[in-house]
C-alpha cells in the first residue's frame, strides 16, 4: 500500500471464530501488502459450537476483555491498523476489544472491517469511540456473509476498498502539506 509515493506499512489484525473475518482480512493482506495478526484468547474454547457459544456471549454480556495469546506484531512500528471481525450483538468481538485496550494504537491511523450475519447496528461506532486516541478512518469495510458473497467478490471488494483508505490517506497527507 502506497500513499503519495511512500509505502505504508500496514498490520491487519483480526479475530474470526468461523473463517469468516479471516477469508477478508487474508484478501485485504493481499491487496494491502499487509502483515497478519489473527487473535486468539486465553481458554477459548476451539471452533463455533455450544461451548465457543456460551464463553463468547458470556465475555459480550458482561463486556470483559478476555486475555488474548501474544502478538506476534507490534502495532507501534506499523502505519496503518486494520482490525477486523464479526459483529455479535451489535458490536466487535472480545477479543478485539481486548487488543483495542492492550495494543499500541494511540495518534494511529485505523481502519475498520467486519463480517455479519444480521446487520452491523451500531458496531462501529462502539468500536470507533474506544479508539479515541487513534485516527479512526471514516471508510469502513462490511460483509453481510462472507461465505455467500465469495473468495472473488471478497478480493474484488477488498482490493476496491485498500485503494480507497489510499486515496484517504493521501487527502489527509495533503491537507497537512
Amino acid at each position: 500500500m502506497q500513499v503519495a509515493g511512500i509505502p505504508l506499512k500496514v498490520l491487519i489484525v483480526y479475530y474470526s471464530s468461523a473463517g469468516h473475518t479471516r477469508a477478508i482480512a487474508q484478501q485485504l493482506a493481499k491487496a494491502a501488502q499487509a502483515d497478519l495478526e489473527e487473535l486468539r484468547a486465553v481458554g477459548e474454547p476451539p471452533g463455533t459450537g455450544a461451548r465457543h457459544y456460551f464463553w463468547a456471549l458470556r465475555h459480550l454480556l458482561l463486556s470483559q476483555k478476555p486475555i488474548l495469546i501474544p502478538f506476534e506484531h507490534d502495532a507501534s512500528t506499523y502505519d496503518l491498523i486494520m482490525l477486523g471481525s464479526p459483529v455479535w450483538l451489535g458490536t466487535f468481538s472480545p477479543a478485539l476489544r481486548s487488543y483495542i485496550w492492550t495494543a499500541p494504537l494511540a495518534h494511529k491511523h485505523v481502519a475498520l472491517f467486519c463480517s455479519y450475519r444480521n446487520a452491523p447496528g451500531p458496531a462501529f461506532k462502539h468500536v470507533a469511540r474506544m479508539l479515541r486516541t487513534s485516527t479512526v478512518l471514516e471508510n469502513t469495510l462490511s460483509f453481510l456473509d462472507p461465505a455467500a458473497a465469495g473468495a472473488g467478490i471478497i478480493a474484488i471488494r477488498a482490493q476496491r476498498w485498500v485503494h480507497e483508505l489510499e486515496l484517504c490517506l493521501s487527502g489527509q497527507a495533503e491537507t497537512r502539506l
